[in-house]
């Protein structure tokens, strides 16, 4: 709700494969995964986002801490960082640090499109939802 005041355009996905089925119909500046999801859960999601678009930034949520190896928990949050994600955040976390990833993240995606631009000769905008 405080992103649609903000003024972001929000799609919401119950599950990693619903949202995966957004990712593939609808372009996207940025997606906020989180890595424990009914079904596919957010590692799964995160490849697939990757094959579909590996220029979207994500920023990676989960109840779970970074986990110290010695603990022999899966590190999923770390993990999300080595596939390339902007921001992982642990839940609950303060909204000021959502939105400090997800502008972090939009100015990633419009650098890249900056930069594809360049290369290419055309014209590729990124802009926030009014």
């Amino acid at each position: 709700m405080l992103l649609k005041q903000k003024k972001f355009g929000v799609f919401l996905a119950p599950d990693g494969s619903t949202g995966i089925r957004l990712i593939g119909s609808v372009c996207f500046d940025a997606v906020v995964i989180d890595m424990f999801m009914p079904g596919m859960d957010g590692l799964a999601t995160v490849r697939q986002l990757i094959k579909i678009d590996p220029t979207v930034p994500f920023i990676a949520i989960s109840g779970y801490a970074f986990t110290d190896r010695r603990q022999g928990a899966p590190d999923f949050l770390g993990m999300a960082i080595k596939l390339g994600a902007t921001a992982a955040l642990q839940k609950p976390f303060d909204i000021r640090d959502l939105l400090e990833a997800i502008n972090r993240a939009l100015e990633l995606c419009q650098r890249l499109l900056t930069e594809i631009k360049y290369r290419a000769g055309g014209l590729a905008s990124v802009r926030k939802a009014s």
